[in-house]
């Protein structure tokens, strides 16, 4: 390992964390759960893998089904739902295991496109239901994907000015740093995050009355595991 590769695991760990905690949150899952997955993901799948180029990382692609099943192992209490959530996970994980070991996953093939172009859209307007509401610095009431976008004229209306204000400047440097050949350097997410973070910082976002627009984390993330579970905590 070089300078270079450490320079690029630099980088893109600062990029996938904040990402990690972002689906997480987006799952109707602790943000601790983002962070604890990130870490041991990246650790088993580099020393697992089959190859050493394979891609590691959060999938948003799942955002819709976890936040799915969270809500409805729940019935609507994202604290109960999210262990029967890992439950359920547990025994996915072993029946993917177990297609490995039958080289069953040719069987992937013959699922139709359409499908997968369905679930990607519907992550997308997951993703963006939840998270307008963040970007006007309202909470939302609803966890459901159709419940968030029925609370959307509500959140608008009762928008919190500063939260926006930290919310447009991030995607107005998404958009624009790109097109500046001076920066084109640096990841654009990076100094989103330099930017943005001091900013929400700055101006009060973790104490707003509308409730915490930063993720907190616990002191150790010993005490945030939680182990699966099918019966009420």
């Amino acid at each position: 390992m070089n300078r270079a590769d450490l320079s690029a695991g630099f980088v893109v760990a600062l990029i996938a964390l904040p990402l990690c905690l972002g689906i997480a949150v987006a799952s109707g899952a602790p943000a601790s759960a983002g962070l604890i997955t990130a870490i041991v993901g990246g650790l088993l799948g580099s020393c697992l893998g089959s190859a050493p180029l394979t891609i590691k990382g959060p999938a948003a692609g799942l955002i819709v089904i976890v936040l799915g099943a969270v809500t409805d192992l729940g019935g609507g209490d994202l604290a109960v739902g999210y262990p029967r959530m890992l439950a359920v996970g547990v025994i996915a994980g072993l029946v993917q295991v177990g297609f490995a070991l039958t080289r069953a996953g040719v069987i992937g093939d013959l699922m139709p496109s359409a499908v997968v172009q369905g679930m990607l859209a519907a992550v997308g307007v997951t993703i963006c239901a939840r998270q307008l509401h963040a970007l006007v610095g309202v909470t939302p009431q609803a966890s459901s994907p159709l419940g968030l976008i029925a609370e959307i004229p509500r959140s608008v209306a009762a928008l919190e000015p500063r939260a926006l204000a930290v919310g447009l400047l991030a995607l107005a440097m998404l958009y624009g740093v790109p097109r500046l050949r001076v920066l084109r350097a640096v990841p654009v997410q990076l100094l989103v995050l330099l930017v943005a973070v001091p900013a929400g910082l700055a101006l009060g976002l973790g104490h707003l009355p509308g409730g915490p627009f930063l993720v907190r984390l616990p002191t150790s993330l010993a005490s945030a595991l939680v182990w699966p579970t099918s019966r009420r905590s």
